[in-house]
């Protein structure tokens, strides 16, 4: 049996910044995660401290209590479909006749692997109810506390800094980029050669700051700067945070309806409108843009197939960034009943091909084969799901892993049989520039 506090959930009648909330409760030494979308009709989530952990363990998931220890556990390879399980019993546990739980969290690139040397700080699953959630929705805010004492976290105040701030950054990159775009001919020649048909390689750059890198302010200037994106940190168990920009929505289930907008093929933005419409234009026009485009969309609509009554596809759309185009497609799931949950549906849709590759099988060969490093939480997932199985998981793009003055940047380009690794390489470090704006 669990042992819990009944599950309470009221309206607060202020709009508190949830990244200073979240701030000031990592400063006081509590566990945090944020998913934010500045967006007038979205939502976002900020968790503080712990009450249960859903976090993958050997043959399964494991439901951990603030203390760690295992308090149920649920078996199976498949460890986003055993957690959706796992979730399912605890929410209805948790759950009273006026509220319910909610778990924010993610998972890794391949959540059948255990992350590895600079992930060390993060499991390939971690869904936590924390101890405190707020949760902003069209100007409101609701708070639900599962712990006794959990609303003292809502009185934190930012410590006070007197360490001084990165201002200036120095980067390297981890792997030589000649021999990256090296990896990037190689690959297009295997896809020329019939092992798949697109795969997608990534890249890490290490910056140091000389001064203090604090993941709160980080989360801030990407919130200013793209402010259309999912702002999303989370916290490592080694000190380390996970935070990032993310264009890209994995799926969202409301009720019923579950939606999808999966991104692939990019091009810079404009000096002007002008130059923008331009750049939009050649990038709809291009023949390797839109064969990865359209090999993702396709990917979507078949993987919600087998879950809903009817998929419906809008036709592909440029989508503008501060500093970058994607091709974007809206796709629309009409669930049947009982209509799978949003953790469900994001194990039937992870990895898209816009982050991995098509075949799946083959295209993770010669990622591991070729791409020379531990993507972690990169191209995972960050999100949220409450106790009615709604809720929404963004693909973990445009981030980094800090430490106290630097961090581990990410970035990763689709690779066709016909790419150019010059310009593979221009990508990524457009990508790149999300973060580095965003560190001092």
């Amino acid at each position: 049996m669990i042992a819990t506090t009944p599950v309470r959930t009221w309206e607060l009648d202020r709009t508190p910044d949830l990244v200073d909330v979240v701030g000031a409760a990592r400063d006081a030494g509590h566990e945090v995660l944020l998913v934010e979308r500045p967006m007038p009709d979205a939502v976002s989530v900020a968790a503080l401290g712990r009450a249960f952990d859903i976090v993958a363990a050997e043959n399964g998931v494991a439901l951990e209590d603030a203390n760690g220890k295992v308090v149920d556990f649920e078996r199976g390879n498949e460890r986003l479909l055993a957690a959706a399980r796992l979730w399912r019993r605890l929410s209805a546990s948790l759950s009273t006749r006026s509220a319910g739980p909610i778990a924010i969290g993610g998972f890794a690139y391949r959540p059948d692997r255990d992350p590895a040397g600079p992930w060390s700080g993060f499991p390939a699953l971690l869904l936590r109810v924390p101890a405190l959630a707020l949760m902003r929705s069209r100007g409101r805010t609701f708070v639900t506390a599962a712990t006794a004492d959990a609303d003292d976290l809502l009185d934190l105040e930012p410590r006070s800094v007197s360490t001084r701030a990165a201002r200036a950054l120095t980067i390297s990159p981890i792997r030589n980029p000649v021999s990256w775009t090296a990896a990037v001919e190689s690959a297009a020649a295997r896809l020329r050669a019939g092992e798949a048909e697109k795969v997608v390689l990534a890249r890490e750059v290490m910056a140091h700051g000389d001064g203090v890198v604090t993941a709160a302010n980080v989360a801030r200037s990407l919130r200013s700067a793209y402010p259309s994106c999912f702002i999303y940190l989370i916290t490592g168990g080694d000190g380390t945070a996970f935070v990032g920009a993310s264009p890209e929505l994995l799926v969202r289930r409301s009720g019923a309806r579950a939606y999808a907008q999966p991104m692939a093929g990019s091009v810079a933005r404009g000096a002007t409108e002008a130059d923008d419409e331009r750049l939009a234009r050649q990038l709809e026009a291009s023949a390797k843009d839109g064969a990865e485009h359209r090999l993702v969309s396709a990917f979507v609509v078949d993987a919600f197939k087998p879950f809903a009554e009817k998929v419906s596809a809008h036709p592909p759309e440029v989508v503008r960034f501060t500093n970058i185009q994607h091709l974007a497609t809206a796709v629309t799931a009409e669930l049947r009943e009982p209509a799978a949950d949003s953790l469900e549906l994001a194990a039937a849709l992870h990895p898209t091909p816009a982050v991995g590759g098509w075949p799946r099988a083959a295209a993770d060969a010669i990622i591991d084969g070729l791409e020379a490093m531990d993507r972690g939480w990169y191209a995972g997932a960050v999100g949220w799901i409450d106790a009615h199985g709604d809720g929404e998981f963004a693909v973990a793009l445009r981030c980094g892993l800090l430490w106290e003055d630097g961090a581990r940047l990410y970035a990763g380009v689709g690779v066709m049989p016909d790419s150019d690794a010059a310009r593979e390489l221009e990508e990524t470090e457009l990508k790149f520039k999300a973060l580095l704006t965003a560190l001092t």
